[in-house]
């Protein structure tokens, strides 16, 4: 009730400076007044045959609109989930789609096997609405491959194999692998605002070796050494990986199965490399 007093009485004090200053007004095409009752903020903008009365609450009218301008381009460019920082552990499959991998050497260590990927670059192509499009963009990916055994991986022009040291037992024995990569992904949002929105998205990641090493560590003395040889060993030069993603906001999951094998044909088991984790939004 108090405050709708106050109102009224700046309403009709305003109206008797209105009365008063009418000569002055005429002759300015426009003008501008603004005060403060407790709260609110009335502003009174005068336009030569009418006077417009704006009554806000504390804010600024003219910086609340540009900052609604300004987020609402923000949410549009939010709405392509590709730039950002992957991580998830990797397991091989064989050529039928199963578990039984023939050579002992390419059996995998959990826990040394593993792919994380740096996503730089993102492009969203909208179908006409923001709820659907399609998505490019450019990134890095590292997938290392853990030996479970004391293999060293050899290799010559057309064939790759595993050598069982018995002398050291390896502390870490690692392939990797280092590709640059170029997603085609069709996806789907829920709601065109970045904070709600669910998105769903399927589609293929082409990738083109960059670099690959093996990585050995052991113990000599007490103390540890590395092993560490750059190599090709009839790595497959290409991948195109399906991928299948899903995620709300700036977080989501993702699941990249390899439809290219991971050597080359013929020069080893044909093994397709599988990973699986979590995605970090930027």
């Amino acid at each position: 009730m108090k405050n709708i007093i106050l109102i009224i009485a700046a309403m009709f004090s305003l109206n008797v400076l209105a009365q008063e200053g009418t000569e002055t007004k005429k002759t300015e095409p426009e003008d501008t007044t603004r005060f403060k009752v407790g709260g609110l903020e009335f502003i009174i903008i005068d336009h030569g045959d009418e006077v417009d009365t704006v009554l806000a609450e504390g804010q600024d009218i003219g910086k609340d609109v540009k900052v609604d301008k300004d987020k609402k381009k923000k949410v549009d460019d939010n709405l392509t989930y590709w730039s950002g920082f992957e991580f998830g552990p990797s397991i091989l499959f064989d050529k039928n789609g199963g578990n039984n991998i023939v050579s002992p050497y390419l059996e995998l260590d959990p826990a040394q096997s593993f792919a994380y990927s740096l996503n730089l670059f993102e492009k969203r192509i909208p179908f006409g609405t923001d709820h659907v499009g399609l998505v490019t963009g450019l990134g890095f990916t590292q997938a290392r491959y853990g030996f479970k055994d004391s293999y060293t991986l050899t290799a010559n022009s057309d064939s790759t194999w595993g050598v069982l040291d018995t002398t050291r037992a390896f502390n870490k024995n690692q392939l990797r692998a280092t590709y640059l990569n170029v997603p085609l992904l069709l996806q789907f949002n829920t709601s065109k605002y970045d904070s709600k929105n669910f998105h769903v998205a399927v589609g293929v990641i082409g990738g083109v070796r960059i670099n690959s090493k093996t990585i050995q560590k052991f113990d000599v003395i007490g103390k540890e050494a590395k092993n560490k040889e750059k190599g090709i060993y009839n790595l497959n030069p290409f991948q195109a990986s399906a991928t299948a993603r899903v995620g709300y906001n700036d977080i989501g999951l993702f699941m990249n199965y390899n439809l290219l094998s991971l050597f080359e044909s013929g020069t080893a088991e044909e093994v397709y490399p599988l990973t699986m984790g979590i995605s970090l939004h930027f």
